[in-house]
């Protein structure tokens, strides 16, 4: 089967709430935040976004749990920084790494309490993201594989080409044509840092949506 193999039955509030009790309390308090971010209706990096890189996120959550390689205190420090990763993002072009400061200076604000001495970890964590991404080398944690990963993930989703032809494009003042040609050399750069993204997305996932762009291209260029 190629592309996202789902292993829990969940949604966004499942993911919210934690009725499996995979990570360390629940994540209600921070995605009241998410939800009035400034930047919730950008064309890709809005809440959609925001919630889709947490959800996937829970998802590695639930593939490492079953294989003890995760503590329920890590986990929650992963999905606080998928929360937070792209908040207050500009929606334009611009230097992502200002977008970044941008989103640690919102999580710091807003941790709760028990959070508190997780914050340099979820900082670290959240940095991973920026765009392009810095080579961390050998020194690249679990966190940080997954996050990059779930980031990029939207990319193989159903909506793709409307979140990001349109979406992103609208962002970038690109046309969708432009934007499929982008995302074309985009997609021959991709790959997947965790074991978990290598066996829910791999190779085959990528060079089908690569194949699904050039077809898509050739029906527009005409």
């Amino acid at each position: 089967m190629l592309g996202f193999r789902q292993p829990f039955s969940g949604d966004i509030v499942d993911v919210i709430n934690n009725p499996l009790k995979i990570y360390e309390g629940d994540l209600r308090h921070y995605a009241r935040i998410i939800f009035a971010a400034p930047n919730i209706h950008h064309g890709y990096h809005g809440l959609r976004h925001m919630l889709h890189v947490t959800w996937v996120c829970y998802e590695a959550c639930a593939y490492y749990e079953r294989r003890e390689m995760m503590t329920p205190r890590s986990m929650r420090n992963l999905l606080i920084a998928a929360m937070f990763h792209d908040y207050g993002h500009i929606g334009k072009k611009g230097e992502d790494a200002e977008n970044i400061k941008v989103a640690i200076a919102a999580m710091h604000h807003s941790l709760l309490p028990e959070d508190l001495t997780e914050s340099d970890v979820i900082e670290e964590i959240i940095k991973a993201t920026q765009f392009p991404h810095n080579d961390l080398g050998d020194f690249i944690t679990l966190e940080q594989s997954i996050i990059r990963d779930a980031d990029v993930s939207q990319a193989f989703g159903t909506a793709w080409i409307g979140e990001i032809a349109a979406g992103f494009g609208s962002e970038l003042n690109k046309t969708p044509v432009e934007m499929l040609r982008l995302q074309l050399s985009f997609l021959g750069t991709v790959h997947f840092n965790s074991d978990f993204g290598k066996v829910f997305y791999g190779k085959d996932a990528v060079a089908a949506k690569i194949q699904e762009t050039e077809d898509l291209l050739k029906i527009l260029s005409v």
